[in-house]
């Protein structure tokens, strides 16, 4: 099997939660000149049929269309993140039978094509009721990945892909099962000659809940490194690389041991969220705006959006939980009537610079320790904000 050959992916896959993430991401980008992925979920970013999503109420078109529009120098590479059945929340809460979960995420996967994405995430974990019995993930997963390309060649787009057929738990995959796995998918792909995944999802010892990454990377990192290597190993021997998802609240020790031991790719969204969140109750505490503080903590909330995030047997706070489920409200209009209302009352400040500047450096953090850069330098609005 052969992958759909140069230029080298890039190492970071930035989650696109807000509108002020994503133009974060293309300052980073051009101040770095160096190519970063944005990895929209569906639940983030989907086409008008199908839901939509919650990031800017932006369409698959309208989100591909203001990326293209602000980053003039084309650094960014437009990457669906788990896409595939039941990803989407309505399609859950609609009950959708296996039949109409796999044509709602096919046609999810078409707009993406049609709108020009760079890669396709295929993540078949997902069931009506809970987690897909392995074999049920991997055909699931085979098939949309046959459509897809069919439909990218027939469109004339060029598309590579990602794959994952189990969700994220706190430990490493046990390798020798890995391989198992990996072969059997790749042998099945390339029976249908299909290209080979770009990158292979594996287990990393990564693991995101609530505001901290849980996984046993930090609890035992020599365990963790040695069971990566094995399955970067496994993935070079099928021509794919390996991708780690929910790196976010890493410190540069753990990134550089996830790169050093073969780890060629990160994903980090939610802690972009969480520090826009955090910054702007930072600054409504410095411009004493109490009450609209306390609006804004009840309107995040009030969305229920942290549930997902919880640890088993939480003691979190309410504050804990609405910092958690803050970026989850900044389209609604109830938010931005407020933002408008805080706006007003700071005159001489620029609102989306102040928590753009904050997300920036987040996210350099993490351009700088997976190795896509070695300078940190400061954009603009960090240096000004």
């Amino acid at each position: 099997m052969t992958r759909n050959g140069p230029p080298r992916m890039p190492t970071l896959g930035v989650g696109p939660m807000s509108k002020n993430a994503v133009d974060a991401t293309v300052e980073l980008a051009r101040d770095h000149d160096t190519r970063i992925m944005l990895i929209p979920s569906r639940r983030q970013v989907e086409s008008a049929a199908l839901g939509g999503g919650y990031v800017e109420r932006w369409t698959t078109d309208e989100f591909a269309g203001y990326v293209r529009d602000q980053d003039k120098d084309g650094l960014l590479l437009l990457c669906r993140d788990h896409g595939g059945p039941w990803q989407h929340p309505a399609e859950r809460a609609g009950n959708y039978s296996e039949e109409q979960a796999m044509a709602a995420s096919l046609a999810s996967f078409r707009a993406d094509i049609e709108a020009g994405f760079d890669l396709l995430h295929i993540d078949t974990c997902l069931d009506l009721d809970g987690s897909a019995a392995l074999e049920r993930a991997i055909a699931r997963l085979v098939q949309l990945y046959g459509e897809c390309h069919e439909t990218a060649r027939e469109l004339g787009r060029e598309v590579r892909f990602e794959i994952g057929f189990e969700g994220q738990g706190v430990d490493t995959n046990d390798p020798a099962e890995f391989r198992d796995q990996v072969t059997e998918v790749c042998s099945r792909l390339a029976a249908d000659r299909l290209p080979a995944p770009e990158f292979v999802v594996a287990q990393t010892g990564t693991k995101v809940l609530e505001t901290e990454n849980t996984g046993a990377l930090l609890t035992a990192p020599s365990a963790v490194g040695f069971a990566v290597a094995q399955l970067a190993r496994v993935c070079a021997d099928v021509g794919s690389s390996l991708k780690a998802h929910n790196a976010d609240y890493l410190p540069a020790e753990s990134l550089r041991r996830l790169m050093q031991r073969g780890v060629a790719a990160v994903n980090v969204a939610p802690e972009f969220g969480v520090v826009e969140t955090r910054a702007l109750l930072e600054l409504l505490d410095e411009l004493g705006l109490a009450a609209e503080r306390d609006e804004f903590l009840r309107i995040a909330h009030d969305s229920g959006a942290w549930r997902k995030w919880l640890k088993p047997g939480t003691t979190t706070s309410d504050h804990e939980r609405a910092v958690i489920a803050g970026h989850y409200v900044f389209a609604t209009g109830e938010f931005r009537e407020l933002k408008d209302r805080i706006a007003a009352q700071a005159p001489g400040i620029d609102l989306d610079a102040r928590l753009r500047a904050a997300v920036y450096a987040a996210q350099l953090h993490y351009l700088v320790h997976t190795g896509a850069s070695v300078a940190p330098v400061l954009a603009e609005s960090v240096r000004t904000a």
